[in-house]
Protein backbone atom coordinates (compact mmCIF):
# COMPACT_ATOMS: atom_id res chain seq x y z
CA UNK A 1 0.00 0.00 0.00
CA UNK A 2 1.49 3.14 -0.85
CA UNK A 3 1.33 6.06 0.83
CA UNK A 4 -0.45 9.26 -1.58
CA UNK A 5 1.46 12.64 -1.74
CA UNK A 6 0.04 15.52 -3.12
CA UNK A 7 1.84 18.75 -4.82
CA UNK A 8 2.13 20.14 -1.57
CA UNK A 9 4.15 17.61 0.13
CA UNK A 10 2.40 17.54 3.59
CA UNK A 11 -0.43 15.23 2.66
CA UNK A 12 0.03 11.42 2.95
CA UNK A 13 -2.69 9.33 3.25
CA UNK A 14 -2.73 5.32 2.83
CA UNK A 15 -6.18 4.38 1.28
CA UNK A 16 -5.83 1.18 -0.63
CA UNK A 17 -6.38 1.09 -3.77
CA UNK A 18 -10.16 -0.31 -4.85
CA UNK A 19 -12.10 -2.09 -7.56
CA UNK A 20 -15.04 0.69 -8.09
CA UNK A 21 -17.46 -1.74 -10.05
CA UNK A 22 -16.57 -4.28 -6.86
CA UNK A 23 -17.12 -1.86 -4.53
CA UNK A 24 -20.51 -1.17 -5.94
CA UNK A 25 -21.78 -4.78 -6.42
CA UNK A 26 -20.55 -5.04 -2.64
CA UNK A 27 -22.67 -2.51 -2.15
CA UNK A 28 -25.96 -3.79 -3.73
CA UNK A 29 -25.62 -7.54 -2.54
CA UNK A 30 -25.46 -5.52 1.31
CA UNK A 31 -28.45 -3.47 0.57
CA UNK A 32 -25.78 -0.30 1.46
CA UNK A 33 -24.28 -2.28 4.64
CA UNK A 34 -20.95 -1.99 3.05
CA UNK A 35 -20.24 1.84 3.24
CA UNK A 36 -20.10 1.17 6.61
CA UNK A 37 -17.31 -1.59 5.79
CA UNK A 38 -15.37 0.46 3.87
CA UNK A 39 -15.44 4.23 6.21
CA UNK A 40 -14.23 1.23 8.55
CA UNK A 41 -11.47 -0.18 6.51
CA UNK A 42 -10.42 3.26 5.54
CA UNK A 43 -10.41 4.01 9.17
CA UNK A 44 -6.39 4.13 10.05
CA UNK A 45 -6.27 6.52 6.65
CA UNK A 46 -8.56 8.97 7.67
CA UNK A 47 -7.55 9.34 11.45
CA UNK A 48 -3.64 9.60 10.48
CA UNK A 49 -3.93 12.29 8.19
CA UNK A 50 -3.27 16.11 9.30
CA UNK A 51 -6.82 17.42 9.29
CA UNK A 52 -9.14 16.29 12.23
CA UNK A 53 -12.00 15.07 10.24
CA UNK A 54 -14.43 14.98 13.45
CA UNK A 55 -15.83 11.62 11.92
CA UNK A 56 -16.37 8.95 15.14
CA UNK A 57 -15.77 5.88 14.24
CA UNK A 58 -17.58 4.34 17.34
CA UNK A 59 -20.72 5.40 15.70
CA UNK A 60 -20.01 3.39 12.29
CA UNK A 61 -19.31 0.72 13.99
CA UNK A 62 -22.72 0.68 15.40
CA UNK A 63 -24.33 2.07 11.83
CA UNK A 64 -22.96 -1.19 10.30
CA UNK A 65 -23.59 -3.70 12.56
CA UNK A 66 -27.24 -2.44 13.07
CA UNK A 67 -27.40 -2.35 9.19
CA UNK A 68 -26.08 -6.05 8.93
CA UNK A 69 -28.50 -7.02 11.66
CA UNK A 70 -31.83 -5.49 10.03
CA UNK A 71 -30.34 -7.13 6.28
CA UNK A 72 -30.33 -10.65 7.71
CA UNK A 73 -33.78 -9.61 9.41
CA UNK A 74 -34.75 -8.48 6.04
CA UNK A 75 -34.16 -12.06 4.57
CA UNK A 76 -34.71 -14.41 7.63
CA UNK A 77 -37.06 -12.61 9.92
CA UNK A 78 -40.71 -14.37 8.55
CA UNK A 79 -38.67 -17.39 10.20
CA UNK A 80 -39.16 -16.02 13.95
CA UNK A 81 -41.28 -13.19 13.07
CA UNK A 82 -45.08 -12.22 12.99
CA UNK A 83 -46.05 -10.05 10.55
CA UNK A 84 -46.72 -7.22 13.19
CA UNK A 85 -43.08 -8.01 14.64
CA UNK A 86 -41.73 -7.44 11.26
CA UNK A 87 -43.97 -4.23 10.89
CA UNK A 88 -42.56 -3.11 13.72
CA UNK A 89 -38.98 -4.10 12.98
CA UNK A 90 -39.43 -2.19 9.48
CA UNK A 91 -40.52 1.00 11.24
CA UNK A 92 -37.67 1.06 13.40
CA UNK A 93 -35.16 0.37 10.42
CA UNK A 94 -36.61 3.06 8.65
CA UNK A 95 -35.56 5.73 11.34
CA UNK A 96 -32.47 3.68 11.49
CA UNK A 97 -32.09 4.39 7.86
CA UNK A 98 -32.53 8.18 8.02
CA UNK A 99 -29.67 8.73 10.68
CA UNK A 100 -27.35 6.54 8.60
CA UNK A 101 -27.78 8.22 6.05
CA UNK A 102 -27.71 11.60 7.69
CA UNK A 103 -23.94 10.06 9.36
CA UNK A 104 -23.30 8.99 6.06
CA UNK A 105 -23.43 12.93 4.33
CA UNK A 106 -21.98 14.30 7.19
CA UNK A 107 -19.10 12.12 7.25
CA UNK A 108 -18.26 12.41 3.29
CA UNK A 109 -18.65 16.27 3.67
CA UNK A 110 -16.02 16.10 6.34
CA UNK A 111 -13.86 14.16 4.26
CA UNK A 112 -14.12 16.37 1.53
CA UNK A 113 -12.91 19.49 3.72
CA UNK A 114 -10.21 17.09 4.76
CA UNK A 115 -8.88 16.09 1.13
CA UNK A 116 -9.61 19.58 -0.01
CA UNK A 117 -7.71 21.39 2.79
CA UNK A 118 -4.54 18.91 2.80
CA UNK A 119 -4.29 17.33 -0.93
CA UNK A 120 -5.68 20.49 -3.06
CA UNK A 121 -7.73 17.39 -4.26
CA UNK A 122 -11.16 19.25 -5.83
CA UNK A 123 -14.44 17.29 -5.38
CA UNK A 124 -17.75 18.20 -6.98
CA UNK A 125 -20.19 18.60 -4.36
CA UNK A 126 -22.87 17.27 -6.53
CA UNK A 127 -20.83 13.92 -7.01
CA UNK A 128 -20.22 14.02 -3.93
CA UNK A 129 -23.91 13.87 -2.69
CA UNK A 130 -24.92 11.26 -5.47
CA UNK A 131 -22.21 9.23 -5.43
CA UNK A 132 -20.84 9.62 -1.97
CA UNK A 133 -17.66 6.81 -0.94
CA UNK A 134 -17.99 5.55 -4.79
CA UNK A 135 -16.96 9.16 -5.26
CA UNK A 136 -13.73 9.40 -2.41
CA UNK A 137 -12.59 6.13 -3.82
CA UNK A 138 -12.52 7.11 -7.22
CA UNK A 139 -10.84 10.45 -6.15
CA UNK A 140 -8.35 8.22 -3.81
CA UNK A 141 -7.67 5.73 -7.06
CA UNK A 142 -7.08 9.03 -9.38
CA UNK A 143 -4.76 10.37 -7.01
CA UNK A 144 -2.33 7.00 -6.50
CA UNK A 145 -2.39 7.09 -10.00
CA UNK A 146 -1.24 10.08 -10.79
CA UNK A 147 1.52 9.44 -8.24
CA UNK A 148 2.88 6.56 -9.64
CA UNK A 149 3.17 7.79 -12.63
CA UNK A 150 5.14 10.66 -11.39
CA UNK A 151 7.16 7.99 -9.22
CA UNK A 152 7.41 5.58 -12.12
Amino acid sequence: MEKLISTDHNFSIDFKKLNLPVMIVLSIITLGAYIGVWFLRNRQSIQNSHYKTGIHFGLWRVFTLGSFIFLFIHFFGNLVLSDYGLANIESYEIIFNFFFIGFLYYSIFRLRESFEEEADVILNKYLLFFLHVFYIQYKMNQLQDSQTNVKG
